[in-house]
């Protein structure tokens, strides 16, 4: 029992820091400059302090830098982010970048990698339908549709963008990475969806290879309730140093604040091409609307999420604390039933359809 409490202690040990940076101490002159040091890269030219004689190692290295994979390894990065993906995620938004392969293009390759292995075991699902009905910016609109449809992976990609705002003002005051920005909550959703493409490869492949009577509901099931909301819990426990249950609440109710994200950019989107296919009428002015009201409910979110996480009733009173969630309140009752009033639903049970298609499918 004692050794697996040591080995359990020296894997925590690693998840919070794994590297050990040390120089070599040892004097030695650059192969490339002549400089001489005892750090491990050269202080003039940066070259590597010493290379050794070309192995077949060296053209192992050698072929992965054609495809930008050969420096920061991206195996490397993968294993980490497979066993610490919280920690690594606050190691590079904190500014350590050279412990990471970039993350765009790690997230970029995996993506490309799962299409490539999908298309090759599944080929006949994976015909791209002709649009020949639509022209203008609705064809592009069926294009995009169409392949989307085609490649589910890409679909949580999008779905994870929709959750920068909301764990942005989840997580704000959280004990570690406090008050971080969206563009670091940008970089944060990438990590998570090349965990969750990493994930989807070492799970779905093998059932497709291995399982003949393969179910795909019930790997939607299980994609849903179990490998996603896991990927949220791990990371962001880790990342943010919340217990929990404080992890859970927050990754809950960031859920149906990423589907109110969601419905503001469907809604926008459709404003943008209404006005592009007949001007600004009706239809456009209800649409807009429609963004105004999901708006306004994300407002109000925020502004409780707010009230939770800095507790400021304790030092000024309720009365203070409340202003601004019932200012929201009312916006949002006065925007609702207008838009009920010309016939469309207010977000509101935008969201509440939204989860029974969810829980229906």
């Amino acid at each position: 029992m004692g050794t697996l409490k040591e080995k359990y202690q020296r894997f925590r040990r690693w998840q919070e820091n794994p590297i050990n940076y040390q120089d070599s101490h040892d004097r030695h002159v650059c192969s490339n400059c002549g400089m001489e040091s005892d750090n491990n890269y050269c202080p003039r030219c940066g070259q590597k302090a010493v290379y050794g004689p070309i192995t077949w190692r060296s053209v192992w290295r050698g072929v992965l830098d054609v495809w930008g994979v050969g420096s920061r390894s991206l195996l490397s990065t993968l294993w980490q982010l497979m066993w610490r993906p919280g920690y690594l995620i606050r190691d590079y938004i904190s500014g350590k970048r050279q412990v990471s392969f970039p993350p765009v293009k790690m997230m970029m390759l995996l993506g490309v990698i799962v299409i490539l292995v999908s298309n090759w075991l599944e080929p006949e699902e994976q015909a791209m339908p002709a649009v020949v009905s639509s022209t203008g910016l609705r064809y592009y609109y069926d294009i995009v549709s169409n392949w989307l449809n085609l490649h589910g992976e890409w679909q949580f990609l999008i779905a994870f963008s929709f959750l920068i705002v909301p764990i942005w003002s989840l997580f704000r005051e959280a004990p570690v990475c406090r008050h971080h920005s969206l563009p670091q909550g940008f970089f944060i959703q990438v990590f998570n969806s090349s965990l969750f493409f990493m994930l989807m490869s070492l799970c779905y492949i093998p059932l497709l290879l291995f399982c003949n009577d393969f179910n795909e509901d019930l790997w939607t099931f299980i994609v849903f309730v179990v490998i996603v909301p896991l990927i949220l819990l791990v990371v962001f426990k880790q990342l943010f140093g919340y217990g929990w249950w404080g992890t859970i609440w927050r990754v809950a109710m960031a859920v149906p604040m990423g589907i109110l994200v969601f419905r503001i950019c469907l809604q926008f989107g459709r404003a943008l091409l209404s006005l592009f296919e007949s001007g600004v009428g009706r239809e456009f002015w209800l649409y807009l609307l429609l963004v105004v009201d999901g708006l306004v409910l994300l407002w109000l979110c925020i502004e409780i999420v707010a009230i939770i996480n800095r507790k400021e009733w304790h030092e000024q009173g309720w009365l203070h604390v409340l202003r601004r969630p019932a200012l929201a309140a009312l916006v949002l009752l006065l925007t609702g039933w207008t838009c009920l009033h010309f016939g469309r639903d207010n977000s509101l049970m935008s969201i509440y359809q939204t989860y029974m298609l969810l829980s229906e499918s």
